[in-house]
């Protein structure tokens, strides 16, 4: 998938959880719990916007810990047909559910929405700044 969505990360570790009975933020270094996170990771550099450090802080871990888990899927998933086909399920599940968002979230719309949410949050500011350079005056 060349193009990212708005899927949020909480859905994708909602998912991972869901499908693999794992708690992504449990502070272990067992296998099937290394193996979930580097799926969530994978997950959340293919589907998200969100920032090596964010993927990392939702699950306790910094971006170094995502960058590791990003190399530990590639090499796992080459060797282990499970976490493959996990990857391949959640994956798919998460195209389903969001499949309005992707359509309506392709790369070239994604940034014209955040500028428009940009422009509305300077202009909200602006507002306030008014409010209270107008109440000091008084």
């Amino acid at each position: 998938m060349d193009k990212k969505s708005n899927i949020s990360i909480s859905q994708i570790s909602h998912a991972v959880s869901k499908e693999l009975g794992l708690s992504l933020s449990r502070n272990t270094r067992k296998r099937e719990y290394v193996y979930a996170r580097a799926i969530y990771f994978k997950l959340c550099r293919e589907f998200s916007h969100a920032t090596l450090s964010s993927i990392g802080k939702s699950v306790r871990r910094d971006h170094a810990s995502v960058l590791h888990g990003l190399f530990v899927f590639d090499v796992m998933a080459l060797h282990k047909d499970t976490i493959l086909s996990s990857y391949s399920k959640i994956r798919n599940r998460l195209l389903l559910e969001n499949e309005g968002d992707l359509k309506k979230y392709n790369e070239d719309n994604y940034y014209k929405i955040k500028y428009n949410k940009l422009i509305e949050d300077y202009q909200e500011l602006q507002r306030k700044y008014d409010l209270i350079y107008e109440t000091q005056e008084d």
